[in-house]
């Protein structure tokens, strides 16, 4: 077990699904010297990382099955060589800045590229990720939440299960025997849902039987589309409708806040539904060097459909019914802003409010600072600064 300056530890409950896991925190012997309502603590949020090296690949199956992804493969390698170290070692020193109590390094999918071609180059590639994240997380647990290039391509997803889920339980000092489980820290309920084998029975059984201060709800995909690709959201198909249906109000009946990543953007909405509301933060943290200034879209106003034209070229075919998925949510939408830019997160827990510091790819430096109120879940902008961000890149030793 990884040594944490935190109250931690699990009780794990398996059912039927081998996709499934419950994991809940119990006591140990960390104690704050404050009264429980006023306990806080702090936590990294990481969007879509897609770990990658040319040598974890069958180029030949790639080219034949996936020729459209060689490039995308050999771009994600270059960037782990280039600037994931950098990345891990700001969130790092970034943590250690806060001086408080460190929770996890929340990760939201995607931690690999996938499209190895076989299990074992798939195995591979999984090991490979979790001994580069270990030293640079020392004594930090690492979760992640199941993304669709996690378990893509030939024995993917039995790697997933063999090495990936084992490795959760190790973080955790308990045993998880699937791809869907929760955590207890604290006063708050942390949940990673497997977008790709969902099930609503389980979340709803899992919020009904553990009240919270604050729920966290950690899922790969969108629940509420937020860009041009308006189609890609969990329950986004029309014979998933009461299914979405019922996951938006478990959402906002438990005042939620869902941490998502898959569209390789930041954004920021607040979404109403008949039993309440619940706040979206999506990420991406695939980190590459761009250091011009970004274009913050900001305001409910600018969820619209024409978000659809931020990506004009993209699936023309669908522009039409995306654009409807989009109006349709509009007048559900009270809080929104966006922006196509690599950025991990700072998050502090308290017991009134959740503090968001966002910074640009690999930067130290604060971007944007976000306060959510847990009476309202009110989203309120208390500082931002789009200013150039410059890092010098740290290239990962071989391949």
């Amino acid at each position: 077990m990884k040594s944490y300056f935190f109250r931690f530890s699990v009780m794990l409950i398996a059912i039927s699904l081998c996709s499934i896991t419950f994991a809940e925190l119990k006591e140990s012997s960390f104690t704050t010297g404050g009264e429980s309502s006023k306990l806080e603590y702090g936590f990294a949020l990481l969007g879509d990382f897609h770990f990658d090296r040319l040598g974890h690949h069958d180029m030949d199956w790639v080219k034949e099955t996936h020729p459209g992804d060689v490039r995308q493969i050999e771009n994600y390698s270059r960037v782990t060589k280039q600037n994931s170290r950098g990345l891990f070692e700001s969130v790092s020193n970034s943590l250690k800045d806060q001086n408080i109590s460190t929770f996890a390094i929340i990760q939201t999918g995607d931690f690999v590229e996938g499209l190895c071609g076989s299990y074992e180059l798939q195995a591979l590639q999984f090991k490979e990720a979790i001994a580069f994240v270990e030293p640079l997380t020392p004594s930090i647990p690492f979760l992640i939440s199941k993304g669709n290039h996690d378990v893509t391509g030939p024995g993917a997803a039995k790697a997933y299960s063999d090495i990936i889920v084992p490795w959760l339980g190790k973080q955790l000092d308990t045993t998880i025997t699937g791809t869907s489980y929760y955590v207890k820290h604290k006063s708050d309920l942390f949940i990673f849902f497997d977008a790709y084998r969902p099930d609503l029975d389980w979340l709803d059984e899992v919020l009904d039987q553990h009240p919270a201060r604050h729920v966290f709800f950690i899922i790969h995909k969108p629940v509420v589309p937020y860009n041009a690709r308006s189609q890609w959201h969990i329950f986004s198909k029309d014979k998933d409708r009461f299914k979405r249906e019922k996951l938006l109000s478990l959402l906002g009946k438990y005042r939620t806040i869902v941490f998502g990543g898959h569209l390789h953007y930041y954004s920021v909405l607040r979404r109403k539904t008949d039993g309440g509301v619940f706040v979206q933060l999506a990420m991406n943290s695939v980190i590459d060097f761009d250091e011009r200034k970004v274009e913050l879209l900001e305001g409910v106003d600018k969820y619209t459909p024409e978000l659809v034209d931020l990506e004009a070229n993209f699936n023309t075919k669908t522009k039409h019914a995306r654009r409807e998925l989009l109006k349709k949510e509009k007048p559900f939408i009270d809080y929104f802003e966006l922006a196509k830019t690599p950025c991990y997160s700072l998050i502090k827990v308290s017991d009134n409010y959740i503090d968001v510091d966002v910074r640009l790819r690999s930067s130290q430096s604060t971007w944007r600072q976000l306060r959510i109120e847990r009476s309202t879940l009110n989203v309120i902008n208390t500082g931002y600064h789009n200013r150039i961000n410059k890092f010098t890149p740290k290239q990962l030793d071989g391949e």
